[in-house]
């Protein structure tokens, strides 16, 4: 009964959050994503600063790489918004229980991938636009959220 409860309450809270579940991939979402810089239904981020988040998440199956991807779909064209050394891999940013622990992940187990989004002053500003984080490991898709944001 209290997972039920605690669903619930998640399902509203996220009702009218800034991230939700990919549609194309919705069984591969975080449980929880928190950012200083995002509140209500809106990220706001600054050109030439550091987007900070935490995705909650608990994989199936242990994995030794996992590859970044961030695309902004501006105007509804995706534009690939490329990681560098070390942020392309989650692997250098992966926690369980408070404490850095990398790859490879454990399954079944709760882990927390600190986004750590440097924004180059070269990206173009935009509102209100949708902007996917995903996560591969062999190709395949194990994490996939998307985020409504506003960059400056």
């Amino acid at each position: 009964m209290f997972k039920l409860i605690v669903l619930a309450v998640l399902a509203v809270a996220s009702a009218d959050a800034f991230w939700s579940a990919c549609s194309d991939n919705p069984g591969n979402a975080p449980s929880n994503v928190v950012s200083a810089s995002c509140s209500g239904n809106l990220c706001t981020v600054q050109r030439g600063e550091l987007l900070i988040a935490d995705a909650t998440h608990t994989f199936t199956a242990a994995h030794t790489r996992l590859d970044v991807r961030v695309t902004a779909f501006i105007l509804g064209i995706p534009v690939n918004l490329p990681q560098s050394p070390p942020d392309d891999d989650a692997c250098n940013s992966m926690y369980r229980g408070g404490s850095l622990v990398g790859c490879p992940t454990v399954p079944n187990a709760v882990h927390v991938w600190r986004i750590n989004f440097f924004i180059p002053t070269t990206y173009p500003t935009f509102s209100n636009t949708r902007v996917r984080f995903e996560l591969s490991s062999g190709g395949a898709n194990v994490l996939c959220t998307d985020v409504m944001a506003t960059l400056l």
